[in-house]
């Protein structure tokens, strides 16, 4: 017969007794740091109190604010404010056309790069993408001081440096703690803020474990009326055996931009010529969205003068112009009706737009005379997945050597949001330089 060996360690009661706790009030429980300077999580006993319906002096006298907090923030703040002493080295050896080309690759730790960018890159860059960590539970490693050198972030690749001082992990058997990830990512943001041109954007790549703190810190550095959107990204088909029962298949692409962006996709009108016009023309829709209460001088029976056709507005959709400037703009040629030339097939008046009308209207409001139309936030398929970035490591490598690539067609279709032929682009967590080879191919 086996006999199982028995564990001589008596059962934690306290630690039990903290988890069923935390299961009835997980808003007691807040991260906090020891006298040791250890990040803990411990109970917060004056909201343990209000919550069992006791309020205390201490409790009802705090001030209480809107807004994103952590220990270790204010610390974050300082690193932004502390200059570099780093300086970067040309490796010319390693390098491709060093004096003609226009692409940079910087090896060293981002945050030093950063700082070090301010001075030449400020307000100058178009667009910034990043795959940062996403806390999944022990995916990134960064020194526990902050006023590190350059040199101890080089030593990434093992847990202590040549002078023995420790590195920090988010491992699994401390828990997920949100702080060393806020407190990793509020310089980092901040400082790529500063870079980002006036009509700049940046893109962030995130799964469900940050994606409220993201949005938050986001918030925060770049104003929450310079949110853009979130794109949600497919980067697989449903799975198994998964936590709840639920199959995670979406990560999110979270857009912050300044006040002067704004997207597009270039596009190329038909135009419609024709003997009686010098140039081209296109039809567009000559009703509004408007009801007959709402528009009543555009709710009228529009009459051909050429045939005498009549045709009534509809009264939850009236017509775009009002009966008293009918004349004018059919004097014009604006408006086109059922018959008047036989390559159209239309039952109902239409606007006709002259393609020089486009040009000015497009030049005046993009800077170029392209026509450009609205970004949607449903990304198509063609973007690719996970298994796609995956592939196109394992093909230029020959083996797996990066997990979860993102596929650069995400990063070309981003990039094409962007109404511009020549600008320049930043991904400070270049992981397996997807970005850069979305922007090379």
């Amino acid at each position: 017969m086996d006999i199982k060996k028995m564990s001589l360690r008596s059962m934690d009661v306290a630690k039990l007794n903290r988890e069923r706790l935390k299961q009835l009030f997980p808003s007691v429980f807040v991260e906090t740091v020891n006298e040791q300077g250890e990040l803990v999580e411990s109970v917060n006993f004056e909201r343990l109190k209000a919550e069992l319906g006791t309020f205390t002096e201490q409790f009802e006298d705090r001030r209480e604010r809107y807004g994103l907090d952590w220990p270790g923030k204010r610390d974050a703040l300082k690193v932004v404010q502390e200059p570099s002493i780093a300086t970067l080295k040309p490796d010319r050896q390693e390098s491709v056309r060093f004096d003609q080309t226009k692409n940079l690759f910087i090896e060293g730790d981002n945050l030093e790069v950063l700082r070090l960018m301010q001075k030449s890159y400020y307000g100058k860059i178009k667009m910034i993408y990043i795959d940062p960590p996403y806390n999944t539970g022990n995916e990134f490693i960064y020194p526990e001081n902050y006023t590190e050198s350059l040199e101890t972030y080089l030593a990434y690749a093992g847990l202590v440096d040549d002078q023995g001082r420790k590195f920090s992990t988010n491992t699994p058997s401390e828990g997920r703690y949100h702080t060393k990830w806020l407190n990793m990512m509020y310089p980092r943001l901040y400082l790529a803020r500063n870079l980002l041109s006036e009509d700049g954007v940046i893109f962030i790549s995130i799964d469900d474990n940050e994606l409220s703190n993201l949005c938050k810190l986001c918030d925060e550095i770049f104003g929450e009326e310079n949110r853009v959107a979130i794109f949600p990204w497919r980067k697989r088909t449903a799975k198994s055996d998964v936590p709840f029962g639920v199959s995670q298949d979406f990560e999110w692409i979270v857009v912050y931009a300044k006040a002067g962006f704004e997207a597009g996709f270039f596009i190329k009108r038909k135009y419609h010529y024709s003997d009686d016009y010098d140039e081209g023309w296109r039809i567009a829709d000559l009703t509004k969205q408007t009801t007959a209460q709402e528009r009543p001088n555009s709710f009228f029976t529009m009459v051909n003068p050429r045939t005498g056709e009549k045709y009534p507005a509809n009264p939850n959709r009236t017509w775009s112009i009002t009966a008293d400037t009918f004349q004018e703009y059919y004097g014009k040629g604006k408006i086109v009706f059922p018959g008047d030339y036989d390559f159209l097939n239309i039952s109902r008046p239409v606007f006709r737009v002259f393609e020089s009308e486009d040009r000015a209207k497009n030049l005046e409001r993009y800077g170029v005379e392209e026509a450009k139309r609205s970004v949607s936030t449903l990304l198509p398929e063609d973007v690719g997945r996970t298994e796609d970035g995956t592939k196109e490591v394992t093909d230029l490598f020959g083996s797996k050597v990066f997990p979860f690539a993102k596929p650069s067609s995400l990063i070309k279709h981003l990039m094409k949001m962007i109404p511009d032929d020549d600008f320049i682009v930043l991904d400070f967590f270049a992981g397996s330089a997807t970005t850069a080879q979305g922007c090379w191919t």
